[in-house]
């Protein structure tokens, strides 16, 4: 919506609604807190049911224009002078509760309520004028107004990659059907959809692309025949494990492979895949973590690195939806950097990122970069051969302890963070946008609901096709 469109009469007690669910939601969920010494830690913990705090970390953003040089945006600023006197990490979330009825940013809308709305206080471009209720309601798990028709056609479209036909759309009205007949015919051409080629080959392929970065010059497609690694591994893996109900957790936690057959079967492949080209995969099973521990995902991201932080970098952001770059994710540990590799990442310019980097990237530090057909493959003594004084330190993942890649990945699939980001890769990719903030707490309901639903990328389509945002609910 656009912000300057006409606001409702009756939108404080829509933006009421919106924050009640908001509040109920949160009350539902589960998971660890972690007291760390971060701002965006603390305020998770002071406003844990702000959606930017469900399934990830809060962003420098919500308080800085810049890190580095450091620079604070009005709500950032307001908050150090609220401090005072004292331990930040103490006095902080006090200083964060004394604000939450000023507006910081003079867009209209106090600072705690634009917390739990999933706007940002001390941006005023960043506000949503009115709220709209996204709760779902009557019999039906859709929400009141749900147009059938319309989301029939973005199914046809999205899922089957074509408009819907004439038979189609008459046979979708045959009979003036009521809701619940409607919900069953968009329903079963959901399911229909699903098990289409556009969806399953060309469909996934276009939703993973961004993650798996294909590169024609130096990929399995290479028109001057240079071959660093298969990326057609990777898009079958992605495409076995979103299709048919399986556990989307195979996304990182896969001791397998994927080949296709010439009528597009996929099936899985057990052990090595040795080659003496650059196109096997030479990773021992019991070493594999799905889609980040492809050989292509090493030598586009490991190239040649020492100690790989591009990495784990694109593991953190591609499967858990959390950018180090924009600053999010941040989740200090304690005693790092250690500056490992003598690339000056100590300075102040670049320790709270690097403070949790580099614990992330220490156990991808044994698996080969760009090494021909030893690509993607582990050696205990690689970090050893490319670090002078390597002392093997701890990789952490969000607060947590993990001794190599594997448990990174198990570590990973248990948390919100996993099941938000697959739920927002399919809205953007059905909505081609961003989820607005009124949309924020029923996509919620969504990757919550991954669990309970076998862990299937199926069963979270069919979620998403309920939602208003998809529906055109008016």
């Amino acid at each position: 919506m656009e912000r300057d469109a006409p606001i409702p009469p009756d939108a404080p007690a829509r933006c009421a609604r919106l924050l009640a669910m908001a509040l109920a939601l949160s009350a539902s969920a589960t998971g660890t807190a972690y007291a760390r010494p971060s701002a965006p830690s603390i305020l998770c913990e002071t406003y844990p049911d702000a959606p930017q705090c469900s399934g990830s970390l809060g962003t420098c953003a919500t308080c800085h224009t810049s890190t580095w040089p450091p620079a604070w945006n009005p709500y950032g600023a307001a908050l150090i002078g609220a401090v005072g006197e004292g331990t930040f990490e103490h006095a902080l979330p006090t200083a964060l509760r004394s604000l939450d009825d000023a507006d910081s940013d003079a867009d209209g809308v106090a600072n705690a309520d634009e917390l739990l709305l999933g706007t940002n206080p001390g941006d005023a471009d960043d506000a949503w004028p009115w709220c709209a209720p996204t709760a779902p309601s009557g019999a039906l798990p859709v929400a009141e107004g749900f147009d059938f028709e319309r989301a029939l056609r973005r199914v046809a479209i999205v899922y089957c990659g074509r408009q819907p036909t004439y038979d189609e759309l008459q046979t979708f009205r045959a009979g003036a059907p009521s809701p619940e007949v409607q919900y069953e015919r968009l329903h079963a051409t959901v399911e229909l959809c699903l098990g289409s080629r556009a969806w399953r080959v060309t469909g996934l392929r276009r939703l993973v692309d961004a993650r798996i970065r294909p590169i024609g010059a130096v990929g399995a497609d290479s028109p001057v025949d240079i071959v660093i690694g298969d990326y057609e591994w990777d898009y079958r893996l992605f495409r076995y494990v979103m299709t048919d109900d399986r556990d989307v957790r195979d996304l990182l936690l896969a001791d397998y492979h994927v080949t296709e057959s010439a009528d597009g079967t996929l099936s899985r492949v057990e052990g090595l895949v040795t080659r003496r080209d650059t196109t096997g995969q030479p990773l021992e099973p019991e070493r594999r973590a799905g889609m980040i521990t492809t050989s292509w995902f090493f030598s586009i991201n490991t190239m040649f690195s020492a100690l790989p932080r591009t990495t784990a970098a694109q593991a953190y952001r591609a499967w858990l939806g959390m950018d180090i770059a924009r600053q999010e994710g941040i989740d200090p540990v304690a005693g790092e950097p250690r500056d490992v590799d003598h690339r000056g990442v100590t300075e102040a310019q670049c320790a709270a990122c690097h403070s949790t980097l580099d614990p992330l990237s220490y156990a991808f530090a044994s698996f080969e970069g760009i090494r021909g057909p030893r690509t993607g493959a582990y050696d205990a003594s690689r970090p050893s051969r490319l670090i002078p004084g390597w002392s093997a330190p701890d990789t952490y993942l969000l607060g947590e302890q993990v001794t190599d890649v594997r448990a990174w990945a198990e570590r990973a699939v248990t948390t919100e963070a996993f099941a938000r980001n697959l739920a927002l890769m399919l809205f953007r990719d059905a909505l081609g946008r961003e989820p607005t903030p009124s949309e924020l707490a029923e996509l919620r309901v969504v990757w919550r609901a991954l669990e309970r639903d076998g862990w299937s990328a199926n069963r979270m389509v069919h979620r998403i096709v309920d939602t208003r945002a998809f529906g055109g609910a008016s």
